[in-house]
């Protein structure tokens, strides 16, 4: 078991990112477009990167490709509906900019739901995502931050490259997250609130996290935390 020491949250400057599928969105989103528009290959292929088969980049950019274009317009207005904000996500918002902290949302999704399921909020975050390219006969999708030199490849939008291309002296950096894509920013981050699949990774990379379930939780915690509390496994 590694202990580090819980960081003193309210003295100090945090750059926070945070995970849009699954972490700011109740559902995974992608996971929800391939169990509606493509349900038998697409959960196969969720499966296939969750068992560390298929890259997040191979396995995302396969299902996207079955997916006719012309059905693009049914995939953006389902998606765009079903978005529903976990619990807390305004407190969070809000405890970032009275801290002064920067709040950058790192999505491995897509602009067409994370910036609408977003836009309240727009002028107190950043957000870094992917689009989608319909002009041909299946969707594509288009990485906006690719692997760096530094990760070993296969990402699909690289988050370790998002927090390293972001670092500046003297802030520390807190990652928000809940699955695998997010594993690997979680060895660069400072700090790391987590949940679902993304507390396993943790544990099988021996990297201190704690669990939430809703943002109410990590207020709390960021709120009123003693000093010299250990963070366990």
């Amino acid at each position: 078991m590694i202990d580090r020491p819980m960081p003193d949250f309210a003295d100090g400057a945090w750059d926070v990112f945070c995970d849009f599928d699954g972490t700011i969105s109740e559902n995974d989103m992608i996971a929800q477009i391939m169990k509606r528009f493509v349900p038998e290959a697409g959960l196969e292929l969720m499966d296939r990167v969750n068992r560390h088969e298929l890259t997040v980049q191979e396995g995302v950019e396969q299902m996207f490709a079955r997916i006719p274009s012309s059905r693009f317009g049914e995939v953006r207005d389902f998606a765009v509906t079903s978005v529903r904000l976990r619990q807390g996500f305004p407190a969070f918002v809000r405890l970032c900019r009275e801290r002064g902290w920067r709040l950058t949302v790192v999505s491995g999704g897509f602009d067409f739901f994370v910036e609408p399921a977003l836009a309240p909020f727009r002028d107190r975050l950043d957000v870094v995502c992917n689009r989608i390219d319909a002009s041909g006969s299946h969707l594509r999708v288009v990485w906006s931050t690719p692997c760096d030199a530094a990760c070993e490849g296969g990402c699909g939008l690289c988050k370790p490259a998002v927090l390293r291309y972001r670092q500046r002296p003297g802030v520390r950096q807190m990652l928000v997250g809940d699955g695998v894509t997010d594993a690997k920013a979680a060895r660069v981050a400072d700090f790391v609130f987590a949940r679902d699949r993304l507390r396993g990774e943790c544990d099988r990379m021996g990297i201190p996290s704690l669990p939430f379930e809703t943002f109410d939780d990590i207020v709390a915690r960021l709120a009123d935390v003693p000093r010299d509390q250990g963070v366990a496994r």
